[in-house]
């Protein structure tokens, strides 16, 4: 049986010139490309009158109204609206490639390659260390008058057994030709940034840049907390998305791989669907965390800044004075 394939970081299938393309870049585009297509062709269905909407109009009307009110709910409808695509369009993506690991074929075809193939610039920097570690030890070994073989004799025979071993094609590794994008910290990394990013944008131009250091200052002695809490979402955000998706990668392959070895009437079909359910609703739940909290940090981040508090303070203004007026105070 062929055991799981279980590797953190994302592996490089080929190269364009100095840049690698790994299998998470490789389904990151795949999902990019299906998204454009599905919203395009969703784009000319949509109409003001349901009846003619059809089926798939109607599912993705359905979502749009979903996030639209989400994001109006929390933010207000001028704020929300204004940061509706980006929500939207982190909800989306991420849902979309959360949900692709449970595609067939997405981490279970592979190609054979070499280590040096998949982890080049490692394996460069281990034969770096191993040279020095071979002089080092031929040094030492020069100065050893009690035996007859030197260390790095031994040293040298022991890394050319394991190169003729590397091409004798005996330490092939299976890589995944398609991973999912959120199983890669780097993905994950790039839109905790994002949003990082549009948090300090809007925040500046709600308040400018002087409101924006004040409101993190007040009172000041928590400017330093706030600079830190700032930065740590990144963090946060990005570790919590990758850590929860590629644990399911590995819950799925270490399932697939019991169910296969049981063989016993229909637990090889039921014992991973109990899994794939899980997966299902922890990919959802990710995906609206993650654009939940960023659009949360996005409404602090504005607050008491925006035309829509000024229009609420307007309306209570208003109806205190016809309040007022109606009681002749």
């Amino acid at each position: 049986m062929q055991p799981p394939h279980i590797e953190l970081g994302a592996e490089t299938l080929f190269k364009i010139g100095p840049i690698p393309i790994t299998n998470s870049f490789f389904m990151m585009i795949i999902v990019m490309t299906a998204l454009l297509i599905v919203f395009r062709i969703a784009s000319r269905r949509i109409t003001t009158d349901p009846s003619k909407a059809g089926r798939f109009g109607s599912a993705i009307e359905l979502i749009i109204e979903f996030l639209l009110n989400l994001v109006e709910t929390t933010g207000g409808k001028k704020l929300g609206r204004s940061i509706f695509p980006l929500i939207s369009g982190l909800f989306i993506f991420i849902i979309v490639s959360n949900f692709t690991g449970l595609l067939p074929g997405v981490g279970s075809i592979y190609v054979d390659k070499t280590p040096d193939a998949v982890h080049e610039d490692a394996d460069t920097h281990a034969t770096d260390t191993d040279e020095h570690a071979i002089a080092t030890a031929a040094v030492a070994g020069s100065t050893d008058e009690h035996t007859g073989a030197t260390a790095g004799d031994e040293a040298l025979e022991i890394v050319a057994t394991e190169h003729v071993a590397d091409e004798d094609g005996h330490h092939e590794v299976h890589v995944p030709i398609m991973r999912p994008p959120t199983a890669d910290l780097n993905m994950t990394l790039a839109m905790s940034t994002i949003a990082f990013c549009a948090v300090q944008f809007f925040g500046v131009r709600a308040h400018g840049v002087g409101g924006r250091l004040k409101h993190m200052a007040n009172p000041p002695f928590i400017f330093p907390i706030e600079v830190i809490s700032e930065f740590s979402r990144i963090i946060s955000l990005a570790a919590r998305l990758f850590g929860n998706v590629f644990a399911g990668e590995v819950l799925l392959g270490v399932a697939y791989a019991i169910a296969n070895s049981v063989k016993i009437a229909v637990v090889p079909l039921l014992f991973p669907v109990v899994f794939l359910g899980l997966e299902t609703l922890f990919g959802t739940i990710q995906a609206l965390v993650f654009s939940l909290l960023t659009l949360i940090y996005i409404t602090l981040a504005a607050a008491h800044g925006h035309d829509d508090h000024d229009e609420a303070h307007a309306h209570d203004a208003h109806g205190e004075a016809a309040k007022s007026a109606a009681t002749g105070d």
